[in-house]
């Protein structure tokens, strides 16, 4: 009898815990990826930590803002180190991730000539720093946030105002696709991209 009372009770327990998790993981907000690709390592690794810093602090604004559309934003990045071979590689593992929406990189002319068949077969768009450079001027707290999100206060390099503006260009690309479709995916992306670049 008292076995079967503690087997009772374990359940209802059991059924607690999962009514619990159930509800926490309705609140939470769905996610959408964003990749980024440049060398971290490598001679050209200063172009990588460059980038980063700019793209996490795109992220972490944007995501302070409360996401775009309901979604919060996740960033995916990955090291090519200037390297043909490792770029095919990453461009294949971002290709294959089918909430990876869009791609800021490769920041170098050989490995974004590699690595962007591979994102257009997969309807993956891909944002180059030659297409972000005519984007809006920087904010001018840039400096200061830029610094906020380095481990030893780094100033920006050349290439953190481009990358900075890429992310831009995007969030308003994933609000745009969320606003003409309700979803943000590759096609919505690629299309309010597109759009963009015409105009």
């Amino acid at each position: 009898m008292r076995k079967s009372a503690n087997r009772q009770g374990i359940r209802r327990l059991f059924l607690l815990f999962t009514i619990i998790f159930l509800c926490g993981c309705a609140s939470v907000d769905p996610v959408v990826k964003v990749g980024l690709v440049a060398p971290f390592e490598g001679q050209n690794r200063a172009v990588g930590y460059d980038v980063i810093y700019s793209a996490r602090l795109a992220v972490r604004q944007i995501n302070e803002a409360g996401g775009i559309g309901g979604y919060r934003v996740a960033l995916v990045a990955l090291d090519d180190s200037s390297d043909p071979d490792l770029a095919r590689q990453t461009a294949e593992s971002l290709a294959v991730d089918p909430q990876v929406v869009a791609v800021v990189g490769h920041w170098d002319a050989e490995t974004t000539a590699v690595a962007a068949p591979i994102y257009a077969a997969a309807g993956l768009p891909l944002l180059t720093a030659d297409q972000a450079s005519a984007a809006t001027a920087l904010p001018a707290d840039f400096r200061a946030a830029y610094e906020e999100v380095t481990p030893f206060d780094e100033t920006p390099g050349p290439y953190a105002g481009p990358a900075y503006n890429a992310f831009q260009q995007l969030w308003q690309a994933l609000a745009e696709a969320k606003e003409s479709t309700g979803t943000i995916d590759r096609t919505a992306v690629s299309a309010a991209l597109s759009r963009g670049r015409s105009e």
